[in-house]
């Protein structure tokens, strides 16, 4: 963890759906935060197709939600700057919402990447954090913002690219543990049933993760900014049940795959 140190240039996170940004990324903005790191966040879609609540009937109710649950998180964690690019959610691969108006799927790329460059070169990012190649699980959307999120640093020169992932062969080990020690299923909130691409698997093997960060120093901000998402991670959310030692197995490291030249995740 940097403590009092002052990092040269913005970092910018690319997420797809409200949530996410805490989920698989939390703890790493909230270190940068904390280490005076300029953090902007941007978010692709409103997150329409995520669990519905009473209270969000409608697609457009539910985006509403969201995005203030996404800006009470942000807050949180210590971003300094929130963007959403405005697409719909396209819902898991085969979903007729993948071809529906504004869906961040069927988006051209070329416009989607040139807002996001925009974004980047308006805060001169010198590093970029986006999905990997099959966007963690294979989600569509998810799957989209690697292939914008690449092309727009390239566009914006944005030398430093980090692709969100996770270590599945680490993940395995502490499913297993947890379901035959715990007994809580479903613990990492990836159901088999909800791999998107076909032949997708969660994440990459160990040796393909150039970054690992510890976010263990910080994962009480972290479970706060996932509850703070409370529409889709209720209280009684299997994570939000977890204990704290079983938390920190699941949640207390975040990973990442680098292109270009190291940058300040590294240094965490």
């Amino acid at each position: 963890m940097i403590e009092g140190s002052a990092f040269d240039d913005p970092v910018v996170f690319f997420h797809a759906h409200p949530d996410d940004e805490a989920i698989f990324t939390g703890g790493t903005i909230a270190l940068l935060a904390a280490g005076g790191c300029r953090v902007v966040l941007v978010t692709a879609t409103g997150g329409e197709h995520g669990a519905r609540t009473s209270s969000a009937a409608a697609e457009s109710d539910l985006a509403d939600q969201r995005a203030a649950e996404t800006l009470r998180a942000a807050e949180l964690l210590g971003l300094a700057r929130v963007e959403f690019l405005g697409y719909r959610d396209s819902g898991m691969l085969g979903d007729p919402a993948n071809s529906a108006p504004g869906a961040f799927w069927s988006a051209d790329q070329s416009a989607a990447s040139e807002h996001l460059s925009g974004i980047l070169r308006e805060e001169r990012a010198g590093t970029l954090v986006v999905y990997d190649q099959v966007g963690i699980y294979g989600h569509p959307d998810h799957v989209q913002a690697h292939r914008v999120g690449v092309r727009a640093a390239e566009q914006a020169r944005v030398d430093s690219v980090y692709e969100v992932t996770v270590d599945r062969e680490y993940l395995h080990f502490v499913e297993t543990h947890l379901v035959v020690e715990a007994g809580v299923p479903g613990a990492l909130g990836v159901p088999p049933d909800q791999l998107g691409l076909a032949g997708s698997s969660l994440g990459v093997p160990t040796v393909v993760v150039t970054t690992t960060v510890d976010v263990r120093p910080v994962l009480d901000v972290k479970r706060a900014a996932m509850a703070a998402h409370a529409s889709q991670i209720p209280e009684t959310a299997s994570a939000m049940r977890l204990p704290t030692e079983a938390f920190a197995a699941v949640y207390g490291f975040e990973w990442f795959v680098r292109r270009g030249r190291p940058g300040p995740l590294d240094r965490l």
